[in-house]
């Protein structure tokens, strides 16, 4: 990459007592004027950590030699650490010394110095082409071998991504803490919408999902439906909610196999629409029922017995009115519950008729 300084090591000191070089730089096949500054990191006794300005700009990556010289003679030699580097408003001393120390160490560690620096966001094979001379293969062993040792995350690898397992377990943190807020706040929800986390959260939709699924592993987590819940969240309830949700869910049983209109059931029970939708997302959470499309809702009972049915029945087509017949539903509620269906993986539509798979 073009740069106009760069972060280096060199094998030697400049010099007892000399913060400040200009010299001439000879760096594969190439040679610049530059300006050498010794970082001078306190408690740093070994070869010296530098910035080095260039001229003008010039090809520079991580890895590169170069040797000074000046008047003819050379002063000594070094490596580029760190292409094109902030400024020191933009990093703080302590931080600069602790990242060129890393990378300092060789290419793996140069590859997870990188990968813990971008964070949530993670390390993409652009930015590291951009600042090493690394092959696309020796940069894939590497990333296979931090992950190897769990310390990295391989998201893809054409292009490359990755992210440190540092950052994953900051980000898990962070979705456990907005978590437990949320549910704080919103008793009556059974969890947060994955668009509301994620624009929470500003971080890559494959990475936010990749902590998500660790989360869910570790038991700590529940996402169902675009709905994300710590795993034991409970809607909390009063002892008459309780009676009212057991009515409801008996409503829901008395109805035409399991189907009942949801306007019917806020009338008799007399439930505003906001404690209806409260009851209904505790049914479901607690696998009573499955919500449907265009206002209907079905028991867990009734949908387990129709898929047996559908199973048992050894078919390998289904019609709406094969369905019907099945089922005693009206087509009112054929179409829906079969849709619902077709979204579980049960059925799948080919033109008028449905394959059972």
């Amino acid at each position: 990459m073009k740069a106009s300084a760069f972060d280096a090591v060199l094998e030697a000191p400049l010099g007892r007592g000399v913060r400040e070089v200009r010299a001439e730089a000879l760096f594969l096949g190439a040679s610049a004027a530059v300006r050498i500054v010794d970082y001078a990191f306190a408690g740093r006794h070994e070869a010296p950590l530098v910035r080095v300005e260039l001229a003008a700009p010039a090809d520079v990556r991580w890895g590169d030699p170069f040797e000074l010289r000046t008047g003819g003679a050379t002063l000594g030699r070094g490596k580029c650490l760190f292409p094109d580097p902030p400024s020191a408003d933009e990093l703080k001393p302590a931080r600069r010394k602790a990242f060129l120390a890393r990378l300092e160490l060789g290419e793996k560690d140069m590859l997870l110095a990188l990968a813990e620096a971008g964070g949530l966001e993670g390390l993409q094979g652009e930015r590291l082409a951009s600042f090493s001379r690394l092959s696309a293969s020796r940069v894939e062993a590497l990333a296979r071998a931090l992950e190897a040792e769990a310390k990295v995350r391989i998201l893809a690898f054409d292009p490359l991504r990755l992210v440190a397992e540092d950052s994953l377990a900051f980000l898990r943190g962070r979705i456990v803490a907005f978590l437990t807020r949320y549910h704080k706040t919103h008793t009556s929800q059974r969890g947060a919408p994955l668009e509301k986390l994620e624009k929470r959260i500003e971080t890559p939709r494959a990475i936010l999902v990749l902590a998500l699924r660790l989360l869910a592993k570790e038991g700590r987590v529940v996402e169902e439906g675009g709905i994300v819940r710590l795993a034991d969240f409970r809607i909390p309830l009063t002892a008459g909610e309780e009676e009212s949700l057991a009515a409801l869910e008996r409503k829901v049983l008395d109805g035409k196999l399991g189907s009942v209109p949801l306007d019917e059931i806020r009338a008799e029970l007399k439930l505003t629409p906001a404690k209806l939708q409260t009851l209904l997302t505790v049914l479901a959470e607690r696998k009573k029922v499955v919500e449907g499309v265009d206002g209907f809702i079905v028991h867990a009972s009734w949908l387990e017995e129709i898929v047996r049915k559908l199973r048992a029945s050894r078919k390998k087509e289904l019609t709406v009115a094969d369905f019907k017949a099945m089922t005693g539903l009206s087509r009112k509620y054929s179409i829906p519950l079969l849709e619902l269906l077709d979204s579980m993986g049960v059925t799948r539509r080919k033109g008028s008729v449905r394959d059972i798979l």
